[in-house]
């Protein structure tokens, strides 16, 4: 867990929870495909949605916490999460976001520094 922010951890958890049913049912099972310099890398979830809520941490609110000031990036966040789910499930912003997620975990594994 990233913040202490009580607000914070339960959209992130929200968005966890809401991101995991739409990966695992778009993909009848619990992974997802990354694109790594034009190849397409298949990434197993492992822990269901603590396991999605980890990726959460290190791929949105990690960025969030690096590049906004300390006093801002929480609130910043909170804003961003509230528009990713309604009920129980993903908006576009949501779907817009995980595309942002995976792009950079791509990036990553490509050797690039967008983690």
């Amino acid at each position: 867990m990233i913040t202490k922010n009580f607000r914070l951890n339960a959209l992130a958890n929200q968005f966890a929870a809401a991101l995991y049913d739409h990966v695992s049912t778009t993909n009848n099972a619990e992974h997802f495909m990354i694109d790594v310099g034009g190849m397409s890398l298949r990434v197993e979830l492992v822990g269901g949605i603590k396991g999605m809520r980890d990726l959460i941490d290190g791929y949105a609110l990690e960025a969030l916490k690096e590049n906004y000031h300390p006093t801002e990036w929480e609130n910043i966040g909170i804003a961003l999460l509230s528009r990713c789910v309604k009920g129980k499930k993903l908006t576009d912003t949501g779907r817009d976001i995980w595309e942002s997620m995976t792009n950079d975990m791509g990036g990553t594994v490509a050797g690039g520094s967008n983690a």
